[in-house]
């Protein structure tokens, strides 16, 4: 009788065992499939973005691609509305509907003295919720969600229609964001990888507080 007893318990025991053993399965295989599911919907979320409303980090907004002479980017965009340059340096606006009261694009660009006199894109900066990053970063947006996926340093501030704007840098992927006083993103711009923005932000707005 103690035999079969002691039988008993040890089938009640490697019972268990493989209802853990496949329960623990179980589980690997759900993870397994959320994780691919998760890669299939950011998939999708990239392809949903227009290539003309795309925004790539270091790279290109708006079909618009870092280093571009400015002769293609005038052929692409028009007669911008609004343009100044001196030393080498250039910055160019264009407004929905031509109204400052409109989204911008602003494209600051430079020529290398003496190696290419060519004026070329290295910062591009727009504030429509029409250009995306992977349709999940636009303006409009919390700034939490740009700090998820990009490492961000703050650069300084400056004010725009006397509004205080914050910025914040991934100088290695070569993205900046804007933020309001709410942590709103504003404004989206993307340069290239290593390099510093407030050159091109000075540009644009006359006046940026760095911090030190």
């Amino acid at each position: 009788m103690k035999a079969n007893h002691y039988v008993l318990i040890l089938l009640n025991v490697l019972t268990l065992l493989a209802c853990k053993n496949k329960n623990r399965h179980s589980v690997s295989e759900a993870i397994k499939s959320e994780s691919n599911t998760h890669t299939d919907n950011a998939t999708v979320a990239i392809a949903k973005v227009a290539a003309d409303k795309l925004i790539i980090p270091g790279k290109s907004i708006r079909q618009i691609a870092l280093n571009e002479a400015r002769s293609q980017v005038m052929a692409q965009l028009g007669k911008p509305d609004s343009a100044d340059a001196a030393m080498g340096k250039s910055v160019a606006t264009w407004y929905t509907d031509h109204s400052k009261k409109g989204y911008a694009t602003n494209i600051y660009f430079t020529t290398d003295k003496g190696n290419d006199d060519t004026a070329r894109v290295k910062v591009i900066r727009i504030t429509s919720p029409s250009f995306k990053i992977n349709n999940r970063l636009y303006t409009g947006v919390l700034l939490a969600d740009a700090q998820k996926l990009y490492k961000l340093d703050k650069l300084g501030t400056f004010k725009l229609n006397n509004s205080k704007r914050t910025l914040y840098d991934d100088s290695a992927a070569g993205v900046t964001f804007e933020a309001d006083r709410s942590n709103n993103i504003t404004g989206i711009a993307i340069h290239e990888a290593g390099k510093n923005v407030l050159n091109a932000y000075m540009a644009f707005f006359g006046e940026v507080n760095a911090d030190k």
